[in-house]
C-alpha cells in the first residue's frame, strides 16, 4: 500500500497537467463564445497547430524524468541541472520555430483550415500574440516535470494549478473584457507568470541542495 501511494504522490502532476488541459480549453472557449463562433474556430485551429511543435516538446519533457530521476537519486545535483538547462535550451530552440512560423505566416497557417475571412482575420491577431507566448512556454512546461523527477510533487502540482487554473481562464475573462484583442494577452501573460514562479521554486530548490551539501561537507 506504501509503494502504491508513493506512485500516486508521484503521478499526481501528470495527471493534473492532462485533466486541466481539457479545464482550461473549456474555460477558453466559453470566453471566446461571447464574442463570436469564429473566435472559437479560430483558437481551435491554434491547437491544431500547435502539436506540431508539442509532441516533441513533450517527447523530450517525458524523456528527462528518468535522467533527472536517477541522477538526484545517485546525488548528482550537477547532473540534474545540466539536464535541466539542455532540455530548456531544446525546447527554445523547437519552439523559436514555432514562433517564427505563427508570427510571419499566421493567414498561410490558417488557411490550411478554413476559407472563411473572419477566422482568418480574429486568428492572425491571436495567432500572433499566442507565438509570442511559445519562448516563455518551454519554461513553463519543463519545470513542472523536473519537480516531479525530484518528487517535490506538491511544487509541480503548484505550477500547473497556477497556470490553468489560476491565470488561464481567469486572465482570459479578464482581458476579454477589453475586448477580443486583449484576449489573446492571457496566452504571453499566464506563461511568463509560470514561468517566473519556476524560476523561484527552482531557486529555492537549489538554495536547498547547497545547504543540504554544506552541511553533508562538515
Amino acid at each position: 500500500p506504501f509503494s502504491v501511494a508513493q506512485i500516486f504522490r508521484l503521478g499526481i502532476p501528470n495527471m493534473l497537467m492532462q485533466s486541466a488541459y481539457t479545464f482550461y480549453i473549456m474555460g477558453l472557449n466559453l470566453i471566446l463564445a461571447t464574442f463570436s463562433d469564429q473566435a472559437v474556430t479560430a483558437l481551435g485551429l491554434y491547437y491544431k497547430w500547435q502539436t506540431f511543435f508539442f509532441i516533441p516538446l513533450g517527447a523530450m519533457q517525458t524523456c528527462i524524468v528518468p535522467i533527472v530521476s536517477y541522477n538526484y537519486a545517485a546525488g548528482n545535483i550537477e547532473r540534474c541541472k545540466k539536464t535541466l538547462s539542455t532540455a530548456v535550451a531544446f525546447g527554445l530552440a523547437l519552439m523559436a520555430v514555432g514562433t517564427f512560423c505563427f508570427e510571419s505566416i499566421p493567414s498561410q497557417m490558417l488557411r490550411v483550415f478554413t476559407s472563411d475571412s473572419l477566422v482568418v482575420e480574429i486568428g492572425q491577431v491571436g495567432f500572433r500574440f499566442i507565438g509570442i507566448s511559445f519562448l516563455p512556454m518551454v519554461t513553463s512546461l519543463i519545470f513542472p516535470v523536473f519537480f516531479q523527477a525530484v518528487g517535490h510533487g506538491l511544487k509541480s502540482s503548484a505550477l500547473t494549478i497556477i497556470r490553468t487554473v489560476v491565470l488561464f481562464v481567469p486572465l482570459g475573462y479578464l482581458f476579454a473584457k477589453f475586448g477580443l484583442t486583449w484576449f489573446w494577452l492571457t496566452f504571453p501573460v499566464t506563461e511568463v507568470i509560470t514561468t517566473l514562479v519556476g524560476v523561484g521554486f527552482y531557486r529555492w530548490f537549489m538554495v536547498k541542495q547547497d545547504k543540504m551539501g554544506n552541511s553533508d561537507n562538515q
